[in-house]
């Protein structure tokens, strides 16, 4: 866990910042100290913190204070630092919103360790909901931040839409992280499931609804209690299960398959999608009704050819990360691998850029990683079909027509090649 929790210091001592950083970084953590709780509340939100200890007696403003005005800043857990003799100051915080208290000066730094490591568990963090700091999630689409930030603090239902690889499902864990809800983020891909089994995935059934179900079982809805569904690719539902979907919108409940019970859920629902919903609905393949349930409040998520001026920040994240993950020493870009990002075109985003550097870094014999991509024409708005066929064909020559391996290489699903395949004649 301590591999990557983002923990905030706000402590007007340097010296005992300074001590609680050490610690904290030799276990693994990444830390942010601010001296001064009103710089903190300025620049926090960037920072994306999994965890703030604040201490509670700072002279411009105390740790009660600071909670308060932070809660609508960020969204995350805090431990106050308080003196022996200002106890139940720290109570008094508990009920304001912090986690828990620790006292200074410390009974030890084990001791210290453990109690961070029990409120991260109890808290909001979770591996599979780590995500970039916010500055790198939204460098370059500060208004999709500020969408995200308000929509966050309702329950509207939300879709997301943007080409396959711009980071849906990253914005959509950012929604539920800041949304302060208790109950789990639990993720379906439309397209990535049969067709048969999807009904069974989203609904649960009963033991004994048909052959092979030996015993109940709870669906995506239900486990998304008090929490978030998310629902990515939602284009391809089959229209039976869009008309299933819809009441679940409507009515707030649900059955399982072959079950006599009603069952009711406040999960908050977020669905992402890559296609055209309006052209869909047009060529009758996608409910009316449906689709404006869905498109209570629509997010377009722009691709990264739009973000260039970022680039090169997203792909020093990226490098850092899978370098860690691949435990090889942290590289830098070359600058003619640099110019090369910048002019290039991305047909899969910011998935593509992940796979082009993780590739780059496995080979890369030098202190520097070096990236070849084929030049191409500067894109125009006219001739995205065309990149994205260019992009298809060279990846089937590449796995020699290994439609599984070529999905993979260009980070889609495989029923999402399938269905690029044939609009655009290619079988």
């Amino acid at each position: 866990m301590s591999d990557s929790a983002r923990i905030v210091i706000v402590e007007d001592d340097p010296s005992f910042a300074s001590f609680l950083k050490t610690i904290l970084e030799e276990e693994g953590y990444t830390v942010k100290v601010f001296n001064d709780p009103q710089i903190a509340l300025k620049n926090i939100r960037n920072f994306s913190p999994h965890l703030i200890i604040t201490d509670l007696k700072m002279p411009k403003m105390d740790g009660i204070e600071f909670i308060e005005k932070a809660e609508d800043v960020v969204n995350t857990e805090f431990i106050v630092i308080t003196a022996y003799g200002t106890i139940p100051t720290a109570v008094e915080a508990i009920k304001k919103g912090a986690i828990d208290y620790i006292t200074k000066p410390l009974s030890s730094p084990e001791e210290f360790l453990k109690r961070i490591e029990k409120v991260l568990k109890k808290g909001h963090y979770s591996e599979e909901l780590e995500l970039p700091p916010y500055e790198i999630l939204f460098a370059g689409i500060e208004e999709v931040y500020q969408m995200v930030k308000e929509v966050a603090k309702t329950d509207t239902t939300v879709i997301l839409y943007g080409e396959t690889g711009t980071g849906k499902t990253a914005i959509a864990k950012a929604i539920h992280i800041m949304s302060g809800k208790k109950g789990a983020f639990v993720e379906i891909n439309c397209a990535s499931i049969p067709e048969t089994l999807i009904e069974s995935e989203l609904f649960g059934y009963e033991k004994g609804a048909f052959s092979g179900a030996i015993k109940q079982k709870s669906g995506k809805i239900e486990l998304a209690q008090n929490g978030t569904l998310f629902l990515d690719e939602i284009g391809e539902l089959t229209p039976s299960i869009q008309a299933k979907f819809l009441k679940v919108l409507q009515d707030k409940s649900f059955e399982r398959i072959g079950g006599l019970q009603t069952l009711k859920t406040n999960a908050r629902f977020i669905t992402a999608t890559n296609r055209d919903l309006k052209q869909l609905v047009k060529d009758g393949k996608f409910r009316e009704d449906l689709y404006f349930r869905l498109n209570v409040f629509p997010i377009t998520i722009p691709p990264l050819r739009e973000r260039r001026q970022h680039i090169t920040k997203i792909a020093d994240y990226l490098i850092e990360r899978i370098s860690k993950k691949l435990e090889k020493e942290i590289k830098k870009l070359s600058k003619k691998s640099v110019e090369t990002i910048k002019n290039y075109s991305f047909p899969g985003n910011i998935r593509e850029l992940e796979n082009i550097l993780e590739r780059a870094i496995i080979l890369s014999k030098t202190e520097e990683i070096e990236i070849e991509i084929e030049k191409e024409e500067e894109l125009d708005e006219n001739n995205i079909k065309s990149l994205e066929k260019k992009a298809i064909i060279e990846a089937l020559k590449k796995t020699g027509s290994n439609k599984k391996l070529a999905a993979q290489l260009l980070g889609i699903s495989l029923r999402t090649l399938y269905n690029k395949i044939k609009e655009f004649g290619l079988e």
